[in-house]
């Protein structure tokens, strides 16, 4: 896959008329990977309530020729008052289009947003066989703060995540 110039993609804040393209997306990747320990698809009207949702702090898609080939997302990290100002990010990329700077300028877009919010922490976990993920944290300034071992099961293995954090 050939790497996008910047100018190829329009980064915008998701509606939910993307709640479709949000959903396949994220469906390829449950059916899958291990991006996402989800193992049931998620509906169309799911996703839209989603991306209604208060939990959901901010989600952004990448159009490219005006198909959206990949979203992100900053969601409420923890329900508790005194998390307010941390949030998680989730980045999914369409299978077509992975490794070609889809992901890289979501998740730089989603963080460029954070103090809006007023975030001031921003925390990845991901799964430790996803190396392009971790790569991808690391070289946005994210640390990797820990391991939690075996905290995962899909597709009949037991999985470690890694939590990687990022100070705004």
């Amino acid at each position: 896959m050939r790497r996008l110039s910047t100018i190829d993609l329009v980064i915008r804040p998701a509606t939910g008329h993307d709640a479709d393209a949000i959903a396949a997306i994220y469906n390829e990747a449950v059916a899958t990977s291990t991006a996402t320990f989800d193992i049931e698809p998620q509906t169309v009207a799911e996703r839209r309530r989603w991306l209604a949702a208060d939990s959901t702090r901010l989600c952004l898609v990448a159009e490219l020729d005006r198909r959206i080939v990949g979203w992100s997302a900053l969601v409420r990290w923890s329900d508790r008052a005194g998390y307010d100002h941390t949030a998680e990010a989730a980045i999914y990329v369409a299978a077509g289009r992975r490794r070609a700077g889809v992901g890289r300028a979501l998740l730089e877009a989603a963080l460029s947003g954070a103090p809006a919010l007023g975030l001031h922490v921003v925390i990845a976990q991901i799964c430790t066989e996803n190396e392009p993920g971790l790569a991808l944290a690391a070289g946005l300034g994210f640390a990797e703060v820990g391991t939690l071992r075996e905290v995962g099961l899909k597709f009949g293995r037991r999985l470690d995540v890694a939590i990687c954090e990022r100070l705004i």
